[in-house]
């Protein structure tokens, strides 16, 4: 009787109550009714495309990673003092906080727009919503998000950023973990080209 030949769990940086690991298997026949799709392809339609119009998942929680940098980061730029006063009124300080604030808004604002979009499917039909992935689009600015926020708040925590013994070096690890559920962001851009290149094709063809 075949059996598993080796199991490991993955030791990630962040995420760790997610466990993720490797399971491999020897001389294991898998009896045919229990194949998923078919042969030889995904059993999950559409592959990566099928992500433009699913529930956001992992996207909501980027800007909650983000959120929670971004308020560590405020709260000790406005009790930290250097030079005779807050580093917050220092100007490169509070620029960084506003651009913190800025992109967290924009990604707390996707997350609504696309949660609407998961909600009422026939808004793509109607021309409410824009015929694009705007799952992947909002997975893609999430992530980034999280982690550049993440980082900017490591800086503004100066040397303690990276000490255990603060939470940010934890969102910082874990902002990076999310770079690639679903799938990594250099797999992303190129399927929001194509959609972008099929709308521009197919607005061509309507202007003839």
């Amino acid at each position: 009787m075949a059996t598993a030949t080796g199991f490991r769990e993955h030791d990630k940086v962040g995420r760790r109550l997610g466990s993720n690991g490797e399971l491999a298997f020897q001389d294991c026949r898998v009896p045919a009714e229990n194949l998923l799709g078919e042969e030889g392809r995904s059993p999950f339609p559409g592959g990566t495309a099928a992500l433009g119009r699913r529930i956001p998942r992992f996207q909501a929680i980027n800007p909650g990673i983000g959120r929670a940098a971004y308020e560590a980061a405020l709260e000790y730029a406005k009790l930290r003092v250097q030079g005779g006063r807050p580093v917050i009124e220092h100007q490169a300080v509070g620029l960084a906080l506003a651009d913190m604030a800025i992109r967290l808004e924009i990604a707390r604002n996707m997350i609504w727009h696309v949660a609407r979009a998961s909600d009422h499917p026939e808004a793509y039909a109607d021309g409410s919503l824009p015929d694009l992935p705007l799952q992947i689009m909002t997975k893609v600015f999430t992530s980034e998000t999280a982690r550049q926020v993440c980082l900017a708040a490591a800086q503004i925590f100066g040397g303690m950023g990276v000490m255990r013994e603060l939470p940010v070096q934890k969102y910082v690890r874990g902002a990076l973990i999310f770079l690639h559920p679903e799938s990594t962001n250099s797999v992303a851009r190129p399927k929001i080209a194509e959609a972008l290149a099929g709308c521009r094709r197919a607005s061509s063809m309507a202007g003839e």
